[in-house]
């Protein structure tokens, strides 16, 4: 037994949970609840993350406060999960071995296959709940739940569901995805999945041509208690290759293959009870080194506008809609149901909607209907290229019988324009140059992305180019997913980055990605780096405190020297204070722990020490030689540079030096 005694008890315990107070439209909330599961909610939906061990990682969707001006969808799971989620489940084809997403379960669904490594456990972040896993050290699998909008309501009351399978091997992984979803309706596990014009209620196969863009449930036209709706094709959406609604035993016992009998009705395997669950199947396919594979879905509430009758009716479509889409194609969707008692006779609808919109048979004959019977019709809708389409239009769905009272539903759609990103880059970090080098190096660029298109750039990811002399800072990535872009949304990226050899305004370059095809390569060519002059310094090592007696060394460093051919100068202090020791070589004059010619430094003069040195390799910075001294007497001490003469590059060149005051 799974949901009978199960499904009670948990019912009578969460009559005793406190109800979560959503924050306000739009505003999402989060927590851990009693049984260790992860929240992130708003006024509408709420996702639920498995923390346990057992199961970490899986996920239920519930009802918050539901769809707006209805009391009876309250607090109900759309998928099964109370109190703890572990019947809906996530399975990687790789390589034909078949992986379970998340953390090891001994339980039915997903008992039989094997099981990566948990490598981080579900976190928070801006975009959603992350859970990763790796598979056998190359396959890294990040599973992302996020409230985004339903495309019949317009609201934030459907959950993306999404997994990025990234392969960090040296070789080609070939790679697929399925997503099992344990569906219900509140109570109710077994209404029927409502695609295009079927209603199923018997195990069926579907492939990607014959998918509509969105499915939906429901228990009632007329009074319905929860609509929930998943999301097959469209924006926001990577459409599967087959869907398989099944009973969820057979669905649960068999990771990838599973016991498919296509018309038997969704009875569980082995048990009595009816019990329905949809899979969505990717089919596998080869992922490069260092590529990435996003696989996307959408679950959640749906929009239906529902209007009571004899002859009861209802009309749901996408409220927004732009032609960039796909199929270049949006749907009509009506439901009508014979509430009378009667059987109704002769039964037609009619679709009024704006000559700027094209459609088929606008009229479509159902014939009779008996009582309590319901039927789906299905128009898809293009754009007619004759004319240009209003910003919004209403129109108006009319069923009509010879022996019952006419009904009609009016809805609207809005017409938007494509995403439109519009990007700019920052330096983050006010650089200077600091003893010749650059400060701060690393340093961080942020790009800023704004869509000032009409409608949601999706799954946007974005990767900076650099070029010579600039490189990523230690585990920094190129690569990065901010995700979906609303229209009128602003976002920043952050990259560290660092300099080698190069100064002056440098070009970079970012490639932005989203859904369907969107590709935008943004240019940019005033990266402003300082220019990083020859320098030479002296640098004292440190001392607690230098008293009279102790022996100190200072380093002669230059920075941003390549090119140095040689130098001839001079350096003076103080023999009353300090007595020069000795003259060591620098770092400069070695190469492969061998000694390189130096030239012995004229110290015959005291105060004075005169170099005069070829370099003997190409260097952008090091130590030139090491003075050694012995202090005479505790003072203020300086040690300068006199007339230095240095050629780069055969040419007599301008280099900063700076004295050292100790």
């Amino acid at each position: 037994m799974r949901k009978g005694v199960c499904l009670t008890l948990s019912i009578l315990i969460l009559l005793f949970i406190t109800t979560i107070t959503a924050i306000g439209q739009g505003d999402n909330f989060d927590e851990i609840d009693q049984y260790n599961n992860l929240r992130l909610g708003n006024d509408y939906i709420v996702i639920v993350v498995n923390m346990d061990e057992n199961g970490m990682g899986r996920f239920a969707i519930e009802t918050t406060g539901g769809a707006p001006f209805r009391n009876n969808d309250n607090n109900k799971p759309l998928i099964y999960g109370r109190p703890k989620p572990w019947t809906s489940y996530t399975s990687i084809w790789l390589n034909n071995e078949k992986y379970v997403f998340g953390g090891e379960s001994g339980r039915r669904a997903g008992k039989s296959g094997k099981y990566g490594e948990l490598i981080k456990k579900p976190y928070l972040l801006d975009d959603g709940i992350h859970t990763e896993i790796m598979i056998k050290d190359s396959i890294k699998v990040e599973q992302i739940l996020s409230i985004v909008k339903s495309s019949t309501t317009g609201l934030y009351d459907a959950v993306q569901i999404k997994y990025r399978v990234e392969n960090l091997g040296n070789g080609n992984e070939k790679v697929g995805l399925r997503i099992m979803l344990d569906t219900m309706l509140g109570q109710n596990d077994g209404a029927p999945f409502r695609i295009g014009k079927d209603a199923v209620v018997s195990d069926r196969l579907y492939y990607k041509k014959q998918l509509p863009e969105f499915w939906q449930a429901f228990d009632s036209i007329s009074n319905p208690t929860v609509t929930s709706q998943g999301t097959f094709t469209g924006p926001g959406v990577t459409s599967p290759d087959k869907v398989y609604l099944a009973d969820w035993g057979s669905l649960a016992d068999g990771v990838w293959d599973f016991d498919f009998n296509p018309g038997e009705e969704f009875l569980r395997k082995g048990e009595f009870e009816i019990d329905s669950a949809i899979a969505m199947y990717w089919v596998p396919e080869m992922i490069k080194p260092g590529e990435t594979k996003t696989y996307i879905t959408r679950y959640g509430l749906g929009g239906i506008t529902i209007v009571p009758g004899l002859i009861s009716l209802g009309v749901t479509s996408p409220a927004e809609v732009t032609f960039d889409r796909p199929d270049k194609t949006f749907p009509i969707i009506a439901y009508i149901e014979n509430t009378s008692e009667i059987t109704a006779k002769n039964v037609r609808v009619n679709l009024d909607i704006t000559d700027s919109l094209n459609v088929d048979d606008k009229e479509k004959k159902i014939g009779d209907m008996e009582a309590g019977e319901i039927v789906q019709l299905i128009w898809y809708v293009a754009d007619n290229d004759d004319q240009s389409l209003p910003p919004e239009t209403q129109y108006t769905v009319k069923v009509e019988a010879d022996n019952t009272d006419s009904n009609q539903v009016k809805r609207e759609i809005i017409f938007v324009g494509p995403p439109q990103l519009k990007t700019s880059l920052n330096l983050i970090d006010k650089l200077s140059v600091d003893n010749g080098r650059l400060v701060p190096n690393p340093f961080d660029i942020q790009a800023v992305f704004k869509n000032v298109g009409g409608s949601t750039l999706y799954d946007l990811s974005t990767e900076l180019f650099l070029p010579p002399g600039l490189l990523l800072a230690t585990k920094e990535r190129a690569r990065k997913y901010p995700g979906n872009l609303e229209a009128g949304q602003e976002i920043k990226v952050n990259w560290k980055i660092k300099a080698l050899e190069v100064d002056g305004k440098l070009p970079v370059a970012i490639d932005n990605r989203g859904l369907h095809g969107y590709q935008k390569i943004d240019r940019f060519d005033d990266l402003d780096i300082p220019v990083l002059d020859p320098y030479f310094y002296l640098n004292l090592n440190e001392y607690e405190e230098i008293e009279e007696g102790d022996y100190i060394s200072i380093d002669i460093v230059g920075e941003n020297i390549q090119g140095l051919d040689l130098l001839d100068s001079i350096i003076n202090y103080d023999p009353e204070y300090l007595k020069l020791v000795h003259v060591s070589r620098g770092n400069i004059f070695l190469k492969d722990n061998k000694l390189l010619p130096f030239d012995k430094p004229d110290t015959s003069k005291k105060g004075i020490i005169h170099l005069s040195e070829i370099i003997p390799t190409e260097i952008d910075r090091g130590t030139l030689a090491t003075l050694h001294f012995k202090v005479l007497k505790k003072s203020n001490h300086q040690i300068s540079w006199g007339d230095s003469t240095f050629i780069i590059d055969n040419e007599e060149s301008e280099v900063i030096t700076r004295d050292l005051n100790f």
